[in-house]
């Protein structure tokens, strides 16, 4: 190849410079595909399960039908992804959050290009290491548009990206029974795995333009007043049964004790606001039930010493609790490890970000077995 091919920005800003504003760039150094999926954005009106009606922005594929969230997208470390995305009237991006491609392939649209007829994104997920902190793409993440985006997120244009660790020797699994959440952490109940995404509207946002705000008018984007909260997903092994939202209705998770591995809970937060979440008996009783074993994609490991970092659990030290804060765009990975069978509560609060006042709460049963 040229060295022209292989030309090195000195700065983020020398490379935005260098870029199309908006376009049908072709992929460079495009590669053949171990996954690939195509997202076509659509608009529609969807009800929610407290009867309202709202005006959806959102992806779909082929095969997904129009479910909000978009399409779940999965794939494993060390795949080279594919996804081609058709904007259809308008520009849009899709940003990968939390995942770190070259810019070009970020979907970041001010510091690369928006896309107006078509783009494939092209990224490979690294392969974690063992005991080794700085490698490893495994874990919850979510993609969305990254035009005008708090009101392209707002309006559902967001859905889940988990990426799974390679199986490592050392760490084997019972395929279609158990995996990892990340190459060298604790194995999970595929059957019961789910993701919960907390999402709140605001009613008037939802009647706004593609570009409202972007000419430097003042359309009220800093004031956001949601008047609807809804916890969005399900278990993952069922996926969504019909078009509209997939709303989580309750949760199902494995006692300890049995042969059976925990149950997985992927939490996303697809707010503006933070929310809290609290785990208890179904008489209110707080119940530390819940271990934190990663955030935002990254594991958590015991780095106390030199050499080795294994998971926090596996060394004794499991991040074991009963409340959860998370702010805008965070996401946890959370094993639920309930003491006995029964029937327990995961209480979800919207809270205000400024006064902490809570403006909506959902209460989600869990049944243990």
């Amino acid at each position: 190849m040229s060295e022209e091919a292989h030309h090195l920005y000195r700065s983020q800003v020398e490379f935005s410079s260098d870029q199309i504003h908006e376009g049908s760039p072709a992929t460079e150094f495009l590669q053949k595909p171990d996954r690939a999926v195509e997202l076509d954005f659509f608009n529609d009106k969807m009800t929610f399960d407290d009867g309202a009606e709202h005006e959806i922005w959102a992806f779909e594929t082929k095969d997904s039908g129009r479910v909000l969230p978009s399409p779940l997208l999965r794939m494993t470390e060390g795949e080279i992804f594919h996804a081609t995305i058709h904007p259809s009237k308008r520009v849009h991006t899709v940003h990968w959050h939390g995942i770190e491609p070259d810019p070009r392939n970020d979907g970041v649209g001010h510091t690369s290009f928006e896309v107006s007829g078509e783009y494939t994104y092209q990224w490979q997920p690294e392969r974690g290491r063992p005991g080794d902190p700085n490698f490893g793409s495994a874990g919850t993440y979510f993609y969305h548009c990254h035009v005008n985006t708090p009101l392209h997120v707002q309006m559902g244009m967001f859905g889940g990206l988990i990426v799974d660790p390679i199986v490592h020797p050392d760490y084997p699994v019972e395929p279609g029974i158990t995996r990892r959440a990340f190459v060298d952490g604790p194995e999970y109940d595929l059957a019961s795995e789910t993701v919960l995404a907390a999402y709140a509207v605001d009613t008037r946002w939802h009647q706004m333009n593609h570009a409202a705000g972007l000419s430097g008018e003042d359309v009220g984007l800093d004031r956001y007043e949601p008047r609807h909260f809804y916890l969005l997903g399900g278990e993952l092994a069922r996926g969504p049964k019909r078009e509209g939202p997939w709303q989580l209705k309750a949760i199902r998770a494995n006692a300890g004790g049995g042969s059976r591995k925990p149950t997985l809970l992927r939490l996303i937060n697809a707010n503006n606001f933070p929310v809290h979440m609290s785990f208890t008996t179904a008489a209110g009783k707080p119940v530390a039930m819940a271990e934190l074993i990663a955030h935002d994609g990254r594991p958590y490991r015991d780095t106390s010493s030199l050499g080795a970092s294994p998971p926090t659990g596996a060394v004794g030290n499991p991040l074991m609790t009963s409340m959860i804060d998370f702010g805008a765009a965070e996401r946890f990975d959370v094993l639920l490890r309930p003491p006995t069978p029964g029937q327990y509560r995961l209480t979800v609060d919207l809270y205000h970000w400024i006064t902490g006042a809570v403006l909506a709460t959902k209460v989600i049963p869990v049944t243990v077995t």
